[in-house]
């Protein structure tokens, strides 16, 4: 099957069975079918099946999975966490944390108004920005306050004279992504953001996104700042040559296996671009 050339309802299809192939006897699903599940592979499948309208085929497991990871504390890391509170809310189940996960959570608090590690970070953490997002969207699911205006002004700490956001004086499209993100959780309107703008829209010119993700973080961070992207016709063709035959999509076009994170991203920017 010639993948780019499907029509948009083949298209959700594809994805979704894709998705589906991926759910374990656990309840989650993993990209690997190898259970257990993932909690991460388990929120991008969820949050992919809610953007094409549909649920898990079997909720209820779903929901159970998270239940019994957190009971087992499976969880206890702030991805886990986080994963449990969206998942539980697109599945409008309660999500509660026992007191020793909310101590987890105070103890991230870092001594710049944040949370987490801004330094030395581990490979797989794309940004200083990621783990203050994520600890956000768990209070606000708990229904918990937290001080704006200090959020603020760490996120503001990493922004850059070019208007990107990063550590160390160099701007990346991640940490841009996750401060119009926590911007948009604070709603913070600041004049300055005009020049993460004109950032975001010298990275579209250039044309030097090499993975999807790139495009991800460009796509919607300038969403986040209300405006559109442009140059849609080639993201959606390279996003397209992304997709493998068994309808998940791969990091880039030429090489790399699908996985339910990529996927995640795909359909995010197919339906953020109004193209699904």
């Amino acid at each position: 099957m010639d993948i780019s050339s499907v029509d948009v309802n083949s298209l959700r299809e594809l994805i979704k069975q894709y998705i589906e192939r991926c759910r374990l006897a656990d309840g989650g699903y993993f990209f690997a079918r190898i259970p257990p599940s993932s909690a991460m592979d388990t929120y991008y499948a969820v949050k992919s099946l809610s953007m094409l309208g549909l649920q898990p085929e079997n909720p209820t497991a779903t929901k159970r999975f998270f239940r019994d990871a957190l009971k087992k504390d499976f969880l206890l890391r702030t991805n886990g966490m986080f994963a449990a509170a969206e998942v539980l809310g697109d599945l409008k189940s309660t999500f509660q944390l026992p007191p020793r996960y909310l101590d987890r959570i105070n103890l991230l608090k870092n001594s710049m108004g944040g949370f987490g590690v801004v330094h030395n970070l581990d490979i797989a953490v794309v940004s200083e920005l990621e783990t203050t997002y994520r600890v956000l969207k768990i209070l606000d699911h708990l229904g918990m306050n937290y001080d704006n205006r200090q959020i603020d002004d760490f996120v503001l700490k990493f922004r850059n004279k070019d208007g990107g956001f990063g550590k160390g004086n160099i701007s990346t499209l991640a940490s841009t992504f996750y401060a119009t993100e926590i911007f948009n959780l604070t709603g913070y309107k600041g004049d300055a953001l005009a020049l993460t703008v004109n950032y975001l829209r010298g990275k579209e010119r250039v044309w030097h996104l090499n993975f999807i993700e790139d495009i991800y973080w460009m796509s919607h961070s300038l969403i986040n700042l209300g405006r559109k992207p442009r140059l849609t016709d080639w993201m959606i063709s390279f996003i397209r040559g992304c997709q493998r035959g068994n309808g998940g999509f791969a990091r880039k076009d030429v090489m790399g296996i699908a996985s339910l994170e990529y996927t995640y991203y795909a359909v995010s920017i197919f339906k953020a671009l109004s193209r699904l």
